[in-house]
């Protein structure tokens, strides 16, 4: 009798209780205006870039920054956008249904002005040696 007592009390509590209210903390990481229609949204692993798919792009963020770091043409179909292992995006599509997978790689600009180079400055490739000779 006891036991159920305790129930009916904890459970009338839980229904009926005023002023209880769940906090939460928050902070606005990111406030960027997109000039087109946004279909989805998806990030990486470690959070530092935004990947949002419009109508014909998926538009590459850059939380440290704030900006945008590129955009990848796709076809006007796709619909969702979701993040995969090993720098890849899924995009799929519902009317055909479709799947296309990109794997993207980052490309890092290094200035080179003022350093020892061989070659022609203009080249299409250049490969950096960085070494510490102490």
């Amino acid at each position: 009798m006891f036991k159920n007592s305790l129930w009916i009390v904890v459970v009338a509590s839980l229904l009926f209780a005023t002023g209880l209210q769940a906090a939460f903390e928050y902070e606005s990481v990111l406030n960027a205006d997109i000039d087109e229609p946004i279909l989805d949204v998806t990030t990486n692993r470690s959070e530092d870039l935004v990947f949002v798919l419009t109508q014909g792009n998926v538009v590459i963020f850059s939380m440290e920054t704030q900006s945008v770091l590129d955009r990848i043409p796709v076809e006007n179909r796709f619909d969702r956008i979701a993040y995969q292992a090993d720098d890849r995006l899924v995009l799929t599509a519902k009317n055909p249904s479709r799947l296309h997978i990109i794997r993207f790689s980052r490309v890092h600009d290094i200035d080179l002005n003022g350093r020892a180079i061989k070659g022609p400055p203009d080249a299409k490739v250049t490969l950096v040696v960085f070494d510490d000779y102490q």
